[in-house]
């Protein structure tokens, strides 16, 4: 990693205004749910941020770019840039995640919140191999098809040459929501229950994320606490992986 940030625009330089926008109806549910819950997981940090920290704990410090994608309400963001002094850009579509987000920004923190889909990542002007490490928690089993396909092409632009990529998405190995809900037609391991999603196999990864150097793909199972004291039991893959230069 680089540890620079001559090519990083603000995201509010960028990225497209968080007002009059047309939500897309996943995008709707979870802005309900953040609007009507608030955290929902608490404060603590994803199992993927953990991991993130433990991995990056050698550059702390030395004031690198990281993109947090589907920040939410910013736990992740908040705790990775306190754990590893890092400057933080979070994008979520969600507009009461955001506004949430900026409400617990603190000010010796260097991050900042930007309503923006993670499916259309590439559209965003002047981010290109902007951000030394993009963080994806969660988020990747929420993108159909051709959005999981937009959404890592974009990974690699976004990303430096030799910077890396954190993603966690659920495995068909999961307790908690494989197989619940009405199956999508003509699509493998993908339901609708509140919202949809997709549960991807090692294969689908490591060929998604072809152009990217995998330094670790692991399927963890994981305790997830939520605010109001609910457990679930997950079973995730861990993908760490580096773009190439």
């Amino acid at each position: 990693m680089t540890g620079g940030s001559a090519g990083r625009r603000s995201a509010s330089d960028g990225t497209p205004s968080d007002k009059g926008r047309a939500l897309a109806p996943e995008a709707a549910y979870w802005d309900a749910r953040y609007a009507s819950d608030g955290k929902l997981w608490g404060d603590g940090p994803s199992e993927l941020a953990r991991l993130a920290v433990a991995r990056l704990s050698f550059a702390a410090g030395r004031g690198f770019d990281l993109l947090d994608v589907g920040c939410g309400y910013g736990r992740d963001s908040l705790y990775l840039a306190q754990e590893l002094g890092c400057r933080v850009v979070g994008f979520d579509p969600s507009p009461a995640a955001v506004a949430a987000a900026r409400r617990g920004r603190r000010g010796d923190l260097d991050v900042e919140f930007e309503v923006a889909d993670p499916g259309t990542l590439a559209d965003l002007p002047g981010q290109d191999g902007g951000f030394d490490v993009v963080l994806a928690s969660n988020v990747y089993h929420l993108l159909t098809s051709t959005a999981r396909q937009d959404f890592a092409a974009a990974v690699v632009a976004l990303t430096r040459p030799g910077g890396l990529l954190f993603l966690s998405t659920l495995s068909p190995r999961d307790p908690q929501h494989y197989a619940k809900g009405d199956p999508v037609p003509g699509e493998e391991r993908s339901w609708v229950e509140h919202c949809y999603l997709h549960f991807c196999t090692e294969e689908e990864l490591r060929a998604d994320f072809a152009p990217l150097k995998v330094l670790d793909l692991e399927e963890r199972s994981y305790e997830e606490r939520h605010a109001d004291d609910r457990v679930h039991h997950h079973t995730s893959w861990f993908l760490e992986a580096r773009r190439p230069g």
